[in-house]
């Protein structure tokens, strides 16, 4: 098995890792909700109105720009409210459960073998949007093909919890689905690993295991594609997370749409890191309740550096349908005279302007941003974590100046929000990097 080392990125020294590979049930959940935002450059037409009754696995919402792909309901239950936001766009679909769990059967016998019912399969179920495509990293259009399929099995995002412990149980499942998803495209299948890890046993033939080690990035899906399959105009790949091709295995296997995810409860003020098996769609206003030690808490879906905020009362308060971590974190921010002109703070720097990193055991992770807006004073520091093969300081440049040939020069078609993430967090002058990489991409696919 071949082992591509990455020598540029960098590992947070962020407290709250998971410590112990049992799974806790948390089933205990009376609201999930569907947040159509997070999937990039969806046009939301919801199925339903509040009050109609749905089945876990009955479509909610398609995408108005591609009728064939449906969203699903995670559960059975009564649609609760449909909220929106600026322009009427929709922000999140919530279902109270109703304890019955009614599930709608799917017929999958011809989809174990071929590929074409197995995209049908996939889209009736909803499970077609577990599959993103680069360039854009959104979900692929419902008759497009992929140049190679991608299957991120390591996971090097700061407190993200182990894939192998995640998938405990779920052996079969991951098999099955991995058999299946690999007839989705003509070119390569690769599952890709942390060096010294053992997926053997959960890999059938016709897939290509590749290990990855070094700092994060090495374990994102992005990097994975530029080091073995590099996009661009005219030329794609597709990748798909861990979980979601066990849930493809299980669809396959019971011909119902699974209900749950695994998660890990992380963070510097989560009470007890741990990892839990809860609903897709999860209220976390419920799943999060006791959870956390922060007085003002701000809870991400993902990781710190990309992920989506879902605190409890907001209208991204659900459980993503890409999430493998919640992070919590404290939203209270502490102001100090003269803060900058001191050498022990307790928190973190990538240039080593603070002496803490040495001689401290825990640092400060919050969301203070410690400082205001202010120009881009390249000193290096992208150059140290952007792991791909390209000029990061002339790529913000591009994207900071709105400069759309230049960027596409540059290889802003290779990257997604999850590979520039390294650069905003060492960034000196708090731009917001990602939203700018988004409002490039989107402006590049708009005009075709």
């Amino acid at each position: 098995m071949p082992v591509i080392k990455n020598r540029r990125g960098l590992d947070l020294p962020i407290h709250g890792a998971v410590e112990s590979s049992v799974i806790e049930d948390r089933l205990d959940i009376g609201t999930v909700g569907l947040v159509p935002r997070e999937s990039h450059g969806l046009k939301c037409r919801p199925l339903v109105q509040e009050g109609d009754r749905v089945a876990s696995g009955a479509p909610v919402y398609a995408d108005r720009r591609d009728p064939n792909t449906l969203y699903t309901a995670p559960v059975s239950g009564t649609v609760r409210a449909i909220e929106r936001g600026a322009r009427r766009a929709v922000l999140s679909i919530q279902i109270d459960r109703d304890g019955n769990d009614e599930a709608r059967s799917f017929d999958v016998a011809s989809a174990k073998k071929d590929a074409s019912a197995l995209r049908s399969l996939m889209l009736e179920s909803g499970l077609w949007s577990t599959l993103r495509q680069r360039p854009f990293d959104r979900v692929p259009a419902s008759d497009a093909t992929a140049g190679a399929l991608f299957v991120t099995a390591h996971d090097s995002r700061p407190l993200a919890p182990q894939p192998l412990d995640v998938l405990a149980g779920a052996s079969e499942p991951f098999r099955v689905g991995l058999e299946a998803l690999r007839r989705l495209t003509e070119g390569k299948t690769y599952l890709c690993t942390k060096a010294g890890s053992d997926w053997s046993a959960l890999t059938p033939d016709g897939v290509e295991t590749v290990a990855f080690d070094g700092p994060h990035p090495s374990g994102t899906a992005g990097l994975h594609i530029h080091r073995l399959h590099p996009v661009g105009v005219g030329r794609s790949s597709w990748h798909i997370g861990y979980q979601s091709v066990a849930d493809v295995g299980r669809l396959l296997l019971t011909g119902a749409v699974p209900t749950t995810r695994v998660v890990a409860l992380v963070g510097p003020d989560a009470r007890a890191p741990r990892l839990v098996r809860t609903l897709r769609g999860a209220s976390t206003a419920e799943l999060l309740a006791g959870e956390s030690t922060a007085r003002d808490l701000r809870a991400i879906d993902g990781s710190v550096l990309e992920g989506r905020e879902c605190s409890p009362g907001t209208p991204g308060g659900f459980l993503g349908r890409y999430s493998n971590q919640i992070t919590l974190l404290e939203n209270e921010t502490r102001r100090r005279l003269l803060n900058w002109a001191f050498p022990l703070d307790g928190r973190f720097t990538e240039t080593n302007t603070l002496w803490d990193k040495w001689i401290r055991r825990r640092l400060v992770f919050d969301t203070d941003t410690n400082g205001s807006l202010r120009a881009i004073v390249p000193i290096g520091q992208f150059e140290r974590v952007m792991a791909f093969d390209i000029l990061p300081t002339q790529l913000i440049k591009a994207l900071a100046s709105g400069d759309v040939e230049l960027a596409e020069k540059l290889g802003v078609l290779e990257i997604a929000e999850e590979d520039l993430a390294l650069c905003q967090y060492v960034d000196n002058s708090k731009q917001p990097l990602t939203e700018m990489l988004r409002e490039m991409l989107t402006e590049i696919e708009n005009e075709g």
